[in-house]
């Protein structure tokens, strides 16, 4: 809010002062009125007092501007002055409101100005610019540190139970929900391809350990079916040989000792991870469709860690990864970044 200085140079000695904006019972004199504060009121009463020496016919009026979408908008007003108090009802806009009051004689000359500017915002876009940062921080979050998941299968029982149906078809039991670290392995600022820019492109703070269960989207080698995202153990990572015989897994010639396990593994198998990939396998290693069928996890398809079960709530827990502290730790290299 902007007070102009009056000319010394009036031909009369008429000025405007005490200016106040009046609503909901409430009266605020406008140099109370911090310049940035914005008012929830739309509708208003602008009052005023005029002094000196009137003995000539004057008009008081006022000029209001504000911007609507992106032009200009001007309301004016103009009432004679036959007292020497004033009032106007005002009706703001959204955004800045700007007011020009001037006091003219019947020849039209400036006798005095006072120019002031009235903040508001309407509850409606209020409520729009809370929600609208709301999704914005929800996507954010989702995107970049957690996002909840469902388990529908039983591939990783018994760490994470899936949703189970009787010989009817109803179900019996509902998988786990979890919630899965998007911070635990990378930055991915497309938010898996959500914003056009950067698309796949991650920024890699370490590579997934031997024992995490991560969440990764399913490297299908149709692009035409819909995007699936899995959930699995990592057991092998870039340089490893993963060899499967005889019920026990080996990496790099050392044997796992896999407590998590729901049987040991009746298929034999023999491999050595790519660099950039990934080989990892369900903990229910005798009905999952993992690594050994549809081939190496591309880290690119990496989406984040398991870190918590929150329902059902009698399985609310942290996942834990299992850590081989036997085996070296692998190292990403930098053509991932």
């Amino acid at each position: 809010m902007e007070e102009l200085v009056c000319p010394s140079s009036l031909p009369t000695g008429v000025f405007i002062h005490d200016l106040s904006v009046r609503f909901n019972e409430q009266v605020i004199p406008l140099d109370a009125l911090d310049p940035t504060e914005v008012l929830a009121e739309a509708k208003l009463q602008l009052a005023g007092s005029v002094s000196g020496i009137i003995k000539e016919e004057v008009h008081i009026s006022y000029e209001q501007s504000y911007r609507s979408f992106s032009s200009l908008k001007t309301i004016k007003e103009e009432i004679d002055l036959n007292s020497d108090k004033f009032r106007f009802d005002l009706k703001l806009h959204n955004g800045a409101n700007s007011f020009v009051l001037k006091i003219t004689n019947k020849e039209g000359e400036i006798l005095d100005t006072k120019s002031f500017s009235l903040n508001y915002k309407g509850s409606f876009r209020e409520w729009n610019e809370t929600i609208f940062i709301a999704f914005f921080l929800a996507v954010l979050i989702r995107g970049l540190v957690v996002q909840a998941f469902w388990i529908p299968t039983g591939s990783m029982e018994p760490t994470l139970l899936g949703e189970s149906k009787n010989l009817e078809g109803k179900v019996t039991r509902s998988g786990d929900r979890i919630l899965v670290n998007r911070f635990a392995y990378a930055f991915d600022f497309s938010l898996d391809g959500r914003f056009p820019f950067g698309q796949n492109a991650k920024y890699w703070l370490k590579l997934p350990n031997r024992g995490d269960i991560v969440v990764f989207k399913f490297p299908d080698p149709n692009p035409k079916n819909p995007p699936r995202d899995y959930i699995k153990r990592v057991i092998g990572i870039p340089g490893d040989k993963v060899k499967i015989q005889n019920g026990i897994t080996y990496v790099n010639g050392v044997p796992l000792k896999e407590p998590y396990i729901m049987a040991p593994p009746v298929m034999d198998y023999e491999v050595v991870v790519e660099p950039e990939h990934l080989f990892v396998m369900g903990d229910n290693r005798n009905n999952s469709y993992d690594s050994r069928f549809w081939g190496l996890m591309p880290l690119k398809n990496l989406k984040g860690q398991a870190i918590l079960k929150y329902l059902p709530m009698n399985r609310i827990g942290p996942i834990k990864s299992y850590s081989h502290e036997n085996l070296i730790p692998g190292k990403i290299s930098n053509s991932s970044n």
